[in-house]
């Protein structure tokens, strides 16, 4: 089985998890007793902890050399952990397994980006090509565990993502083991990373561009709901956003080879401009299913971009550090932030709450910018 193969059944295992957790879960906590307020404390204790643990697991990584090995014993990690919420009873033991399972899955994806990053340079594949199962998978599991869900019983959701994650688990067991330098000064690869400027303005900028997200996804289908669609019309935007993110994957090898990661950044952060200022303004099914295109843009190209940018501007020896604070700061912290910011803008202001989210995308794309005339497409020099 050749190396582009093993690593999509990867991406669309680990994302059919996503699909049924994302959004089963909460009803499942439900189904088992808590309120909506213990409810949200526990996702987002789950949420907070991954910028805590994924630079800690990267880092290990490092100083292995190593990806499967850690990936696999981490995945049977977060099996078992997920596998403990069969006994928990009571809003303590939900949040307790809940920190210790997304605490021992944190690093998982951001190494698998790692692994396949590498793969791809070393054997001329194509990221997007092989990215973009997970997108598909992820719908057919949204989808999927909604029909098993219907007339069922909601435990069959507990069980579909622990059977998911042993299955992710197998799966792993098939990426390839790609060996890599380990570190040659004992000092910390994070904070060597961290220590430099323009790493620093990588963050910043794909931050500010993931907490450009929250209202659309904390609120999106209240908002959507207000505005007096139905619950076909919302769910066929939501898939919407996630096509247009498939066909932009498709297309990844292509467009990087024309106009380079940091133009996609750029490109996906100004995006966000247009599409953040224009939700705040439009209510109709027809405009609102156009500027959904957007996302394979907003999300689509900036991650895109963001995975290149790793990839040439990390040291192979800290190349799992690099993507472990990529997904700590870029899509971990800002991202909480976001949802802290979202929750009261869209409390006071409802879809007027928006306009802030294009105050984000204009702080993502000057920091971008920035970024394009500091960054000189080598390797970072510490």
């Amino acid at each position: 089985m050749n190396w582009a193969i093993r690593l999509s059944l990867f991406y669309a295992a680990i994302f059919a998890v996503a699909g049924v957790l994302m959004p089963w879960w909460p009803a499942w906590l439900s189904a088992r007793g808590l309120s909506s307020d213990e409810i949200g404390i526990v996702l987002a204790a789950g949420f907070w902890i991954k910028p805590l643990t994924s630079p800690i697991g990267t880092r290990w990584a490092d100083h292995l050399g190593l990806r499967r090995r850690p990936m696999v014993l981490l995945l049977a990690g977060t099996t078992v952990a997920y596998g403990l919420f069969h006994f928990a009873d009571g809003f303590w033991m939900f949040l307790g397994f809940t920190i210790l399972a997304q605490a021992i899955y944190a690093p998982v994806l951001p190494l698998g980006d790692n692994l396949t990053m590498t793969a791809a340079a070393q054997k001329n594949l194509d990221y997007g090509r092989m990215r973009l199962w997970g997108s598909v998978s992820f719908i057919a599991a949204v989808y999927g565990a909604g029909w098993l869900l219907e007339g069922g019983e909601p435990d069959v959701i507990h069980w579909l993502v622990v059977g998911g994650l042993a299955l992710t688990t197998l799966v792993a067991m098939l990426v390839p083991d790609i060996r890599f330098p380990q570190p040659e000064s004992r000092r910390s690869g994070t904070l060597r990373l961290l220590a430099h400027p323009v790493y620093r303005l990588f963050l910043l900028a794909v931050g500010l561009n993931a907490a450009a997200h929250a209202i659309l996804y904390g609120f999106g289908t209240l908002d959507w709901q207000a505005k007096g669609l139905s619950d076909v019309q919302i769910g066929l935007l939501w898939a919407e956003g996630v096509i247009a993110e498939i066909i932009l994957f498709a297309c990844a090898r292509r467009i990087i080879a024309r106009i380079g990661p940091m133009s996609l950044i750029i490109v996906g952060c100004a995006a966000g401009i247009l599409r953040w200022t224009a939700l705040g303004f439009v209510d109709g099914f027809v405009a609102l299913a156009i500027l959904q295109v957007l996302h394979g843009l907003t999300f689509g190209a900036t991650h895109l971009g963001a995975m290149h940018f790793i990839q040439r501007a990390a040291p192979p020896e800290l190349s799992a550090s690099a993507q472990g604070l990529f997904a700590a700061f870029g899509m971990g912290i800002f991202m909480g932030l976001g949802a802290l910011l979202a929750g009261w803008l869209y409390g006071d202001f409802g879809g007027d709450a928006y306009f802030a989210m294009a105050v984000l995308s204009v702080g993502a794309t000057v920091t971008a910018l920035v970024l394009n005339r500091r960054f000189d497409g080598a390797f970072l020099r510490f």
